[in-house]
Order: C-alpha cells, then sequence, then structure tokens
C-alpha cells in the first residue's frame, strides 16, 4: 500500500505524533490523548440533509462546528473509499462552509463525503459520519431556441412571456408559469427610514440586542463625495464630511459625548456626538431618507435577515436578488477607517466571510429558493449565482475581453447563474451610462453584445440587453436574440490571428522602464527593486500585497503629441493575486484620450506573459504611466514597461460552434472602429449572417469585421 506522511499546518505540529497513513488518510493523535470538544453537527449538502438530487455541479457542503481552526473535507464514491477519495480540501480558517471542486460529478451517481475539524489546539474528534448525495444535472430553462435571457425591472408581462426567462415581476408569471421571478432587495445597506429598517428595529428590541450594532461607522471623520437622490448621471454629486465615532470619547459610556466630554475629545479625529451619526452612507437620498452600509458580521443582522427580512421577500418569489454586494466594506467605507472592520485590517478576508456566513444562513432558512447578488465573488461562492452589471461593452480590449469570458465559462461549469449585462454604446435615453463611441450604430454594438454573450453561453448563463439603470428594455429589445443556433458544441477558441504595427520608431519613451536604477519612477510603498526574479535585465519592480485594501499607484510622467496612438506595453508575472482588479499597468490623466480607460490587468498565478495595450491622445497630452497592486493579494512582479508611439496588436478573431450555426468575434484593439480596421474572414462553409433585427443575409463564404465587430451565422 502507497504510504505518505501527512503534516497539519504549523499551529498544531508541535504536539502532535506523525504516522504513516494510507494515501490521502488524515492520522493524527494529541500526545496528552485529550479529546476535541470540536464536533461538527448539522451537515448539509447544497443546504439539506443527505438530499436525494442535486443539481449543482459543484455543490456547497456546510457543517457547524465550536472553535474550528482548521478542517478537512473529503468526497467518495462509497461511504467506506474515504481512504482514496475522488476530492479532498484541506484549509486553516473558522469558515464552516466549501465548495466540491473536484472531477465532474456523473449523472446518477451517489456521492459520501465527511469532514475532520481541528481547534486552536490541535484537538479532533474524529471524522463526521458519512453523507450521502445524488447528482442529476439540469440546466436552467428557456423559452427561445437557444439564448437565455433577463431582465431587471421593467416589461410588461404580456411583453415578456415569450422573450424572458428571468426577471424582477412577480406579475410576470401570469404571462408565462415557468418564468423565474426573483424579488429584488439589499442585503449589504438599508435605506433608512424603510420597512426593513422598521423591522429590524422592532426584532432587535424583542431579541434586546443593539439595533445600531447592525450598521457599520465610520472610525474617524471622513469626508465623502455622493450622489444626492437616486444614482444617475442627471444627479448632482455633494462632498459631506462625516463624522467618526469613538467609544473612548464617551467616557462616561452613556452612549453619547455630551458637551463636556467634547471639549477634550479623547480622539479629536472622531468627532461624532453619537454613534448613528457615523454611519457609512452609499447614497445621499436626503435627508431625512439616506441608505447605509449595514454590519455583514453583527449575529444579529444575520439572524434578522435570515428568518425575517429574507422569507419576507422570497414569498410568492422564485428567488432573492440582492443588490450592492461587495468584497468589501460598502461605498465610502472601503478604504476609509471603519470601526467595525479596522484599516488595516487584522483579517483582511474578514468581510468577505461574514457576507459567505450571512448568505450561507439565508440559504439554510430557504434551500428551493434562487438567491443570486450583485458581482458577488468569493469561494466559496455560496449563493447561486450574480449579476453581472456592464459586463461587457464594444471597447475592451482582447485581452480582458478574453478573460471575461474565461471568468463566465468557469462559473458556468461550476453551476453558477449569471445575468450577464451587456453594456449598451451611449445613448443620451436610453444608455445614459454608455461608452461613447463614434461611428458604431446600435445595431452593430447589439450584435457585438449577443456574440459576445455566446462565447460564453452555458447551462446556467443569462443574457441581458437592457441598460443601467434597468430601463428601456423593450425598445432596446433586438429581434436577432430569438435566433435559433442550437447548442453550442465545445468552448470557443481562437479562429486567426494576425500580428500588426503603426510604428515607425520603437523607441521607448518612458526613462527607466526595466528598473535597473531608480530613477524616472515615483513610487509608492510597498514596491521594491527585485534581482531575483525578472523578466529581463537586472531587476523587476515587485508589490507583495498581505492586504485587499491596497492601492499603491507607482508613476511616471510624459508629455505626449495631440490625437496620436501610442501602445503601452509591460511584462508581469503574478502568484497568487487574488481580489480585483489585481496587478495592472495603465495611462491616467490623459484627459480625452481614446482607449484610456481599459487597463492591463492581471490576476492568478501566471508567468512572465507580454501585454499590450493601445491608446489614443486628445488635446490634453500630459499624463502619467502608472503600475501598481489594487484591490488584491498576492505578489505582481513588473518589467520592461514601455511606450511607444504607433500601434501594436494582434489582430485576434475568435469563434465558437453551435448545432446550427457559428458564432465570430473581433474583440477591440485599440480606440479606432471604423472601416479602414476592416479585416474579411473566411469562413468554413457557406452561412447566413443574422441581422439585428433578426433577418437573414445571403449566404456567405467570408465576413468583413472592423474592429470591435462580430458576426452571427447561421447555417442555410
Amino acid at each position: 500500500m502507497m504510504e505518505r506522511r501527512v503534516f497539519l499546518p504549523p499551529m498544531f505540529e508541535f504536539r502532535w505524533l506523525v504516522l504513516l497513513v494510507p494515501a490521502f488518510t488524515v492520522a493524527a493523535f494529541r500526545m496528552d490523548g485529550a479529546p476535541s470538544r470540536a464536533i461538527p453537527t448539522g451537515l448539509r449538502c447544497e443546504w439539506r440533509v443527505e438530499p436525494a438530487v442535486v443539481r449543482d455541479p459543484c455543490p456547497e457542503f456546510y457543517w457547524e462546528c465550536e472553535g474550528q481552526q482548521y478542517y478537512r473535507l473529503a468526497v467518495s464514491k462509497t461511504a467506506a473509499g474515504f481512504d482514496a477519495p475522488i476530492w479532498e480540501i484541506t484549509r486553516t480558517n473558522d469558515l464552516t462552509i466549501a465548495e466540491y471542486g473536484g472531477p465532474e460529478l456523473e449523472n446518477g451517481t451517489p456521492y459520501f463525503w465527511r469532514i475532520w475539524v481541528w481547534d486552536r489546539g490541535g484537538r479532533s474528534p474524529g471524522a463526521s459520519p458519512p453523507q450521502r448525495f445524488t447528482f442529476r444535472p439540469r440546466p436552467m430553462p428557456h423559452v427561445l431556441p437557444t439564448v437565455r435571457t433577463f431582465v431587471n425591472f421593467a416589461g410588461e408581462s404580456a411583453w415578456a412571456k415569450d422573450k424572458v426567462d428571468m426577471c424582477f415581476r412577480r406579475e410576470a408569471k401570469a404571462g408565462r408559469a415557468d418564468i423565474l421571478t426573483t424579488q429584488y432587495a439589499l442585503i449589504c445597506t438599508m435605506v433608512v427610514p424603510s420597512p426593513k429598517a422598521d423591522a429590524l428595529r422592532q426584532f432587535c428590541e424583542a431579541r434586546r440586542v443593539g439595533f445600531e450594532d447592525c450598521f457599520c461607522h465610520f472610525a474617524q471623520d471622513t469626508e465623502v463625495t455622493l450622489h444626492v437622490g437616486a444614482e444617475a448621471a442627471k444627479n448632482p454629486r455633494e462632498k459631506r464630511l462625516c463624522p467618526g465615532w469613538d467609544p473612548r470619547n464617551d467616557r462616561n459610556g452613556d452612549g453619547a459625548v455630551d458637551d463636556a466630554e467634547a471639549k477634550s475629545f479623547a480622539n479629536p479625529r472622531a468627532t461624532a456626538r453619537e454613534r448613528r451619526a457615523a454611519r457609512i452612507p452609499i447614497y445621499f437620498w436626503g435627508p431625512p431618507r439616506d441608505d447605509y452600509v449595514m454590519n455583514v458580521g453583527d449575529p444579529g443582522y444575520q439572524d434578522f435577515m435570515a428568518t425575517v427580512h429574507a422569507p419576507e421577500m422570497a414569498e410568492g418569489f422564485d428567488g432573492i436578488y440582492f443588490d450592492t454586494v461587495p468584497t468589501d466594506v460598502a461605498g465610502a467605507g472601503r478604504h476609509s477607517p471603519v470601526a467595525e472592520y479596522p484599516r488595516p485590517p487584522s483579517d483582511p478576508g474578514q468581510w468577505v466571510r461574514d457576507v459567505q456566513v450571512l448568505m450561507a444562513k439565508i440559504k439554510l432558512a430557504l434551500p428551493d429558493k434562487v438567491v443570486t447578488g450583485n458581482g458577488w465573488r468569493a469561494d466559496p461562492m455560496v449563493i447561486d449565482g450574480f449579476q453581472s452589471e456592464n459586463w461587457l461593452n464594444i471597447t475592451v480590449p482582447c485581452e480582458p475581453w478574453r478573460r471575461i469570458i474565461d471568468d463566465a465559462r468557469a462559473c458556468d461549469r461550476r453551476g453558477k447563474i449569471q445575468m450577464l449585462q451587456h453594456s449598451p454604446i451611449y445613448d443620451e435615453r436610453l444608455a445614459e451610462f454608455g461608452q461613447k463611441v463614434e461611428g458604431v450604430s446600435r445595431a452593430r454594438d447589439q450584435l457585438y453584445g449577443l456574440a459576445s454573450y455566446l462565447m460564453a453561453h452555458g447551462d446556467f448563463t443569462y443574457f441581458g440587453f437592457g441598460s443601467h439603470p434597468y430601463a428601456h428594455v423593450t425598445e432596446l429589445w433586438f429581434d436577432a436574440i430569438r435566433a435559433d443556433l442550437g447548442q453550442p458544441e465545445g468552448e470557443y477558441r481562437v479562429f486567426s490571428e494576425t500580428l500588426r504595427s503603426t510604428v515607425q520608431d520603437a523607441t521607448n519613451l518612458l526613462p527607466n522602464g526595466s528598473f535597473e536604477t531608480d530613477g524616472g519612477w515615483r513610487f509608492a510603498e510597498p514596491v521594491e527593486r527585485d534581482a531575483g526574479t525578472r523578466h529581463g535585465g537586472g531587476f523587476s519592480a515587485r508589490i507583495e500585497s498581505g492586504s485587499a485594501q491596497i492601492n499603491n499607484i507607482n508613476s511616471q510622467y510624459v508629455t505626449l503629441k495631440p490625437r496620436t496612438t501610442y501602445t503601452l506595453g509591460a511584462w508581469v508575472r503574478t502568484e497568487n493575486v487574488c481580489g480585483s482588479p489585481g496587478a495592472q499597468v495603465y495611462p491616467y490623466e490623459f484627459d480625452g484620450a481614446a482607449g484610456a480607460s481599459p487597463q492591463i490587468t492581471v490576476t492568478g498565478t501566471i508567468g512572465w506573459t507580454r501585454h499590450r495595450h493601445v491608446f489614443t491622445t486628445g488635446d490634453d497630452t500630459t499624463g502619467r504611466i502608472n503600475f501598481r497592486m489594487y484591490g488584491a493579494t498576492g505578489t505582481a512582479w513588473f518589467d520592461d514597461i514601455e511606450l511607444i508611439e504607433g500601434a501594436i496588436y494582434t489582430d485576434t478573431v475568435f469563434a465558437r460552434r453551435f448545432t446550427k450555426g457559428l458564432v465570430v468575434v473581433r474583440p477591440g484593439t485599440g480606440s479606432c472602429f471604423g472601416d479602414e480596421t476592416t479585416t474579411t474572414i473566411p469562413l468554413p462553409q457557406m452561412l447566413r449572417p443574422l441581422n439585428a433585427d433578426g433577418s437573414l443575409g445571403e449566404p456567405v463564404s467570408t465576413v468583413a469585421l472592423r474592429n470591435g465587430e462580430a458576426a452571427i451565422l447561421v447555417e442555410p
């Protein structure tokens, strides 16, 4: 029998006898033989006890345990097969939730899972009894032949019945019973006053827990600029000084800072006279009405959401959609001192874990309801899926476009519902937040958005054709969405690839782009020149981040030519970069520059890779080239950063085969989208191009695609 040594994390090693045991088996005993009290209970798979049917290809496992510091979870095909499980995970944390991440589960096959836990002292009671589940997959239904669709608030029942598969309106079921309806709600924020706030206050009074504990508060006076009223481009933004709360200022402990205490603040940087004045706002609705950030880790607030608010919101709906679910303290609190989540954090992942626990409690209470969030990302995900607002627009360059599609495909394979909202180009009435792109018609933009969705299309994806803030959906509908392409045959692939250049002089306009000296750059901590890991020359610039609060902008000012195209290039290497956005290189402060907004962004663990980004200056020719780590942990190395006049880019066309057609997309490679960028693409057979209005053209053997253009082709 194959044997291996099994070691626990360092915190446990000093009091353990390590034995030779069969592969994949943890056998460890305390030298003093003391048993652990950390016995896991309440085991659930997909939020149920030993469910007969599990639809999720990557189900969530849940258990309850006092004092857990470390766990191992394993999945096997038999109740006695844990010596050689098909998958196992070991982690050091107190989160009692895990998501399956092993080989593809087989339809109709029963599986077993069990959990081992250890407490802070290294004690373990052994494994839980094996728990059983059976996997039986079922894709989300759709009414149209190929595309699965969603809208948010808009659209009448009669209009939606033959077009929409998911929406926020309960009355849509009057038009078609199988439309998935989900109620809009807030989980990390709350408007006060509101029925939710009234119910929370009553809940806290009945439970005798603190109402104010349910909110997040600034820890010091903080200047905040926010929209006044609803979020809209036309609404004004106002700057206000929000006072911070420090309990040390309340020396007599009566919950308020009186006049005598205010004469000599223990912390003069926190001047709130009462705690509620330091609540963190999202919008300035009023007064008297404002929108505040909630303390998602407060047990009272978690219980209220799971036992009162979520069940009330879900009544009569198939699920709940929670808006404003960030991966850190929301809004103005994200980079500010927060009493409940101190900066810098002693535990940078605490907010995420608190939201995971909060959502898990809701899923336990409502296992049959579809719970989704706005842009939520976590490991494990816990909820059933998410909406990606402004998921994609026509100006996104090739490499970011590819990362966006790859991420959507990965989430689909994990069974995560995705509401992928194409962001239309600017229209004063229909899409006020859209990108302003000259020379691109709405029909071209619509086909590009639909084709990009089809690259990501799978069993759990929905296409959103509305615009933020979700109005005018009936006008933004286009009949190409109805097209019958059948189902995808495999993944998308590179269809053609051509390196193009308009560069005449390859001189690097950035001094010291390879970091051979300390000159040229304005560095921000933490950054170091690294001689041990570099792409070329003797050094690279390394940023090592232990907190998602990081935003270290390293910059170099340059003056360029007006209305001129440039290529920004960099070699980047990353190791365990986790968070959003990640490691970045980008142009900044070139007002009026086209294509300057998208950035070179890298996450994960990737070896030295060359990245390029093309932009065109406007009348403002002075700005800076930046590299940084932003909102992420991990390590990134940057080297050979260069800025060259002219465009260097790889012209890539992607394709995905469907049983009844072919989809091809040419993502943007700069700021120009006109006829001069046209490339002719040969097709593998005669196909009919689909128009935005749903009509079909005559069969063709080639298609002409401009920069940022797509074609959806149907078999004759």
